[in-house]
């Protein structure tokens, strides 16, 4: 340094000095890792607040989330039942608990109708959001409803019964030669089958509608009609009847009597019902009559014809003309299978040519009025499906058609006021449909 100018180290240190003032001047640098407080408050718009809930909120209300899946709306779905189903089959295929089954059919009581579902009938279950089953409902008919509905952990079954709105409707018919038996005519009426058939019922002890029926024979009824909301769901009972036939008029009128049994009666209180039914087969017709001097058609000689003949197809039930014991259910060459019923002392009748005896009828059973025995065929010396029917009397061969037959009881003398007061007003009813005046409305 002694080689340079004393002049240039005077400046060099000058320098030195204002450099070291203004480094210490400069204010201090905080460091980059220096931990900075922030606030974890999260600000939300109010769209995404109403639509969020904070976990804080879960965990602090789990009661109010509960309350609002309990007030969810329920889901509601139908499940018609299909060929071969079972609650079983079904609460598998809809998802549902198989505890929920077991918990229900434990119930007994009301669901045992559950066991007999049939296809076609319609199923309504009812669930939460979240897919647990609230209630269930089946309708055994239009009026009858199961309802069974979850409670807790539990379930609770009921039937339920809707009130139904009878009302009263009539239908005319006559036999033509269009519409030559009850049921073309009652069909061409419009009458549902279930009225031919009960009609066909209150009739059967003093019209043969195999033999009796003629061109200008006519026919009323009055029946009830069933609604329920405003829409018919099936016919009731024939309150009252009039079949006019071969000259003579045949009224019947419904009445139930103390005992909640119901029959039909004549206006003046006598039954309807007789110990035998003039048909054993319905809705067939007389092939050959009773003859003593019929030509036989297979023997070509004339023989005795002890009975009535009745053509219907094969497998067309045959029905117990009256209450009975069976003395002969059997089969050989003439008759081939046949049944013979016993009638208490005096009565006997005998059925021919069946192609089959019914369940359960055999020597020593008995049976009841209309009960089916057996069924039309052709076993046996016939030609063709009918059955051969007798009717014996002590003993003897009489015609079915003409016997006298023995009554039901009428109505007792103690309900007797109380049966003319009710149905006067069918008879009434009858009357302005009819034309019949025989019986005028009383001033009650």
């Amino acid at each position: 340094m002694k080689h340079y100018p004393k002049s240039h180290l005077r400046t060099a240190l000058i320098l030195a000095f204002c450099l070291g003032i203004a480094i210490t001047a400069l204010p201090e640098r905080k460091s980059s890792t220096t931990s900075i407080p922030v606030s974890l408050t999260i600000h939300t718009s109010v769209a995404e607040h109403d639509a969020n809930i904070t976990l804080a909120e879960t965990q602090s209300t789990p009661a109010s989330i509960e309350h609002a899946i309990d007030r969810a709306p329920l889901v509601n779905e139908v499940v018609v039942v299909r060929k071969g189903d079972s609650m079983s089959a079904i609460f598998k295929r809809q998802g549902y608990s198989a505890k929920d089954l077991h918990d229900i059919m434990s119930l007994e009581g009301p669901v045992k109708a559950l066991k007999k579902i049939m296809p076609g009938q319609s199923l309504h279950f009812a669930q939460t959001s979240a897919g647990e089953l609230s209630e269930f409902r089946y309708a055994s008919t239009p009026l009858k409803q199961l309802i069974v509905t979850r409670q807790g952990e539990q379930f609770t079954a009921a039937w339920h019964y809707k009130e139904p709105e009878i009302l009263i409707s009539y239908k005319n018919a006559q036999i033509t030669k269009k519409t030559p038996s009850l049921y073309h005519a009652g069909k061409a009426a419009g009458l549902s089958d279930n009225l031919i058939m009960e009609l066909a019922f209150i009739f059967q002890w003093d019209v043969s509608f195999a033999l009796d029926l003629r061109q200008g024979d006519s026919f009323t009824l009055l029946y009830e009609d069933v609604y329920v909301d405003g829409e018919k769901v099936e016919e009731g009972d024939i309150i009252g009847a009039q079949f006019k036939n071969l000259g003579k008029t045949h009224t019947a009128i419904l009445f139930e009597n103390k005992l909640g049994q119901k029959n039909y009666y004549t206006p003046s209180g006598g039954s309807m019902r007789k110990a035998f039914i003039r048909d054993p087969v319905h809705f067939s017709h007389v092939s050959s009559s009773f003859n003593l001097k019929r030509l036989h058609p297979i023997h070509k000689k004339v023989m005795p014809h002890r009975g009535i003949d009745y053509a219907a197809n094969k497998g067309t039930p045959v029905l117990a003309s009256g209450d009975g014991k069976v003395t002969i259910a059997r089969q050989n060459n003439a008759s081939g299978r046949y049944v013979v019923l016993r009638h208490g002392e005096q009565y006997q009748t005998k059925y021919l040519h069946l192609s089959a005896f019914a369940k359960g009828v055999r020597p020593g059973k008995s049976v009841k009025q209309g009960q089916v025995i057996g069924y039309v065929g052709a076993t046996g010396w016939a030609t063709a499906a009918h059955l051969h029917y007798e009717f014996l009397v002590n003993g003897v061969h009489r015609n079915p058609r003409t016997v006298k037959l023995p009554k039901a009881n009428p109505i007792s003398k103690a309900e007797l006021a109380q049966f003319k007061k009710s149905t006067m007003p069918i008879l009434a009813r009858l009357e302005s449909v009819t034309g019949d005046t025989r019986y005028a409305m009383s001033d009650d």
